[in-house]
Formats: C-alpha cells, sequence, structure tokens
C-alpha cells in the first residue's frame, strides 16, 4: 500500500469535509445577519476546495472524461438504489423522520443527476466511437496469511472466541422477540376480533370456529411468508452493500484506509493513533472488510437475519396467539362466551407484554399494559368493524 496515496487520501477527505462545513457555516451566518463573516467562510472554503483538488489530482483520480463519467454514473447508481434506500430504512427505524426526509430529497435528486449523467455518457460514447463499458463484479478479497499465535495464546483466544459466539447467538435469539411479540399480538387480536364479531353476528359457535380457524390459517401463511420476504429481501441488500464495500477495498485501499483513519478521528483518536490501529486492522484484509461494514454501513457479516427462522418464528406465534381467544367456544355456546374470549385475550396481551419485558429487561407493568391496551383497542375496532359493517350494508347475518 503506498503510504503517500493514504496521505493523500486523507488529506482529500478533511478539505472536502471542510468545504461542505465551511458553506454550512456561512449560509448560518447570513441567516443571523453576520455577513462579514460568511464571507470569511466562504472564502475559506474556496482555498479548502482548492486544496482538495490539488490532492485529487496528485492522486490520479481527475481521468479523462469518459472515464469520469463512466465513474460518475457507477457512483450515482449505487447511491440511488442502494446507498440511500438503506439511510432512509434505518432512519426511520430509529425514528429520525427529518433525517430520512433529507435522504429521500437527496436521493430522488441523485436519479435526476444520474439520468443527466447517462446521457452524457452515450452521447460522449456516440462521439468518440467508443462502445459501452460493461461493469464487472470483483470477487471478494483474499484474507492476508496470519503467523500463527503461541499455544497459551491460542487457547486463550479459542475460549474467548466461543464466549463471544455464544453471546452472539444469544443476542440473534433474543432478537426474534419481534417475531414473537408481533405475530402473538396479531394473532390474539385478528382472531378475538373475528370470533366476536361472528358470533355476535350469528350467535352460532361452529361458524364462528371455522371463520376463526381460517383467519388463524391463513395469517400463519400470511405472517410467515412476509416475514421470511422481508427479512430475505433485507438480507441481501445488506450482502450487496457488504460486497460493494470489498470491491472497493480491492479497487481503491489507500481511499478506503483513509476513510478508516478519518472514522477513528471521529471517535476521539488522534491522527497517529488513528493511523497505527488503521494499520493493524489493515493487516487482516477480513478484519478490515469488516471493520468498514460495521463502522461505515452500520452493518456486521455475523449478524445477518436467518429468513427462514424469521419466517418460522412469526408464523408459529401467530398461530398460538390466534388459539386464545377461540379456547371458550367448545365450552360456552351464549353470547357471554364473547366476554369470556375477550377477557382471555386481552389477559394473554398482557402476558405477552411481561415476556417482552422479562426479555429486554424493562418495567414489567409497563410493558405489560402497553401491549395489552394498544391490542384491545385494535381488537375492539376490529369487533365494531365485523358487527357494524354488515348491517351499514344491510346483510342480516342471523340464523
Amino acid at each position: 500500500m503506498d503510504k503517500t496515496n493514504q496521505n493523500l487520501w486523507t488529506a482529500f477527505i478533511g478539505e472536502a469535509k471542510a468545504n461542505r462545513i465551511y458553506i454550512a457555516f456561512a449560509m448560518k451566518a447570513l441567516q443571523e445577519g453576520h455577513p462579514e463573516v460568511a464571507q470569511l467562510f466562504l472564502e475559506v472554503a474556496g482555498a479548502e476546495t482548492a486544496h482538495a483538488i490539488s490532492h485529487l489530482q496528485a492522486l490520479g483520480e481527475v481521468r479523462s472524461t469518459l472515464e469520469n463519467l463512466r465513474l460518475v454514473v457507477e457512483s450515482e447508481s449505487y447511491e440511488s438504489a442502494q446507498m440511500y434506500p438503506t439511510m432512509i430504512q434505518g432512519a426511520l427505524a430509529v425514528g429520525r423522520p427529518e433525517a430520512a426526509e433529507s435522504f429521500r430529497l437527496a436521493m430522488e435528486r441523485e436519479k435526476y443527476h444520474l439520468g443527466l449523467f447517462q446521457e452524457a455518457l452515450k452521447q460522449l460514447e456516440k462521439k468518440l466511437g467508443t462502445s459501452p463499458k460493461l461493469a464487472t463484479a470483483s470477487t471478494r478479497p483474499p484474507s492476508t496469511p496470519q503467523k500463527a499465535p503461541p499455544a497459551t495464546e491460542t487457547v486463550v483466544s479459542s475460549q474467548a472466541t466461543s464466549e463471544v459466539g455464544k453471546e452472539k447467538g444469544r443476542i440473534a435469539t433474543l432478537e426474534r422477540i419481534r417475531e414473537v411479540v408481533f405475530g402473538m399480538q396479531d394473532g390474539l387480536v385478528s382472531t378475538v376480533a373475528v370470533a366476536s364479531s361472528v358470533m355476535a353476528a350469528t350467535g352460532q359457535r361452529t361458524i364462528v370456529f371455522v371463520a376463526g380457524l381460517t383467519s388463524a390459517l391463513a395469517g400463519m401463511a400470511s405472517m410467515g411468508t412476509g416475514s421470511y420476504l422481508s427479512s430475505k429481501a433485507e438480507k441481501e441488500l445488506h450482502l450487496s452493500e457488504i460486497e460493494s464495500e470489498a470491491r472497493e477495498l480491492e479497487t481503491k485501499p489507500e481511499e478506503e484506509m483513509a476513510e478508516l483513519i478519518e472514522i477513528y478521528r471521529r471517535e476521539g483518536l488522534t491522527l497517529e493513533e488513528a493511523e497505527r490501529l488503521a494499520e493493524r486492522v489493515a493487516s487482516d484484509r477480513d478484519l478490515w472488510l469488516k471493520t468498514l461494514t460495521e463502522k461505515e454501513l452500520g452493518l456486521s457479516p455475523d449478524s445477518l437475519k436467518s429468513p427462514s427462522l424469521d419466517a418460522i418464528t412469526m408464523g408459529i406465534s401467530f398461530g398460538l396467539g390466534a388459539l386464545v381467544p377461540l379456547a371458550p367456544y367448545p365450552f360456552m355456546n351464549t353470547m357471554p362466551v364473547i366476554a369470556v374470549s375477550i377477557a382471555v385475550t386481552v389477559a394473554a396481551l398482557f402476558v405477552v407484554g411481561m415476556i417482552k419485558a422479562k426479555v429486554i429487561h424493562k418495567h414489567v407493568l409497563r410493558s405489560g399494559l402497553e401491549i395489552m391496551l394498544l391490542g384491545t383497542a385494535s381488537g375492539i375496532l376490529g369487533y365494531l368493524i365485523g358487527v357494524l359493517f354488515p348491517r351499514f350494508l344491510g346483510i342480516n347475518l342471523s340464523p
């Protein structure tokens, strides 16, 4: 690896980042009525741009216009199709709608820019009489051979690795609490709504059983399939991101090293400390790739989901939840069975909340009440729809 190229990339990242920050500071100064400060920020931002361009030229990254267009088309395609959709999903998952909206606006502009660049590339290739270049995907970079550690270190390392592996497996199992809670709650709420509304409308428990079991089986299939497809899509997206990072690591090692140094500097290390740590990490190509994907993309190859297990967990949880509201009907054939079924379901919802709280070490009563109240509200809404909707349409389901 060329140390000077690595330094040039580190300097380029710093100068480019400073340019954007100074421009943002200038805009803020103008908003606050300080044009003289804004002018200073803009002047320095221009100098930072000149420095960044100089570093980029020294790296040999400013090539022919044809090569530059091809590179930009590839970059814009990645950003609009993979990078920003992943960022939007991540921002929404942690309750950051303002960040998701910022990512979405940028993604839409990237798509527009991509179209312009693609057309420009097409016209330039036609003008130069050059055939379109087809991108080829590179394989994952091979691991750098490492010297075997002493026997005592191997034993300790093996034990530590075993413990870490157990912990990762335990966390992966506990993370399926989402499928358990989601499946059980949906099974409980949807089935009690169906059973109660059908019983209220017909008074026939046989019809209730048929409707309830049909709803339960359909729900198990639907929820399991949906969980499988969504988990599979998420896993494929994450693998695609990791493979893209691996290609960049193979083709642009100096740039990736500079990015890793910048990441460590943002975490509080000095430049010298960040460089030493980055060099140690980069001595193992697999560790380098794993570190970049975790710190830059927020992904870990070791924590990818299992779509099959997610689907099975979701389907079984839904089925078990769906059986609870139907349990009283074999023993009662009068209207009070509706109240008993609802009471059993409400109690089950509270228990689901308690189990979730135990798993994630949260307040048991608060969690139980949260799921119970939300589930009960959903069940009441479903019941009212089942009872009132037929009446609204003028349908009489009574025998």
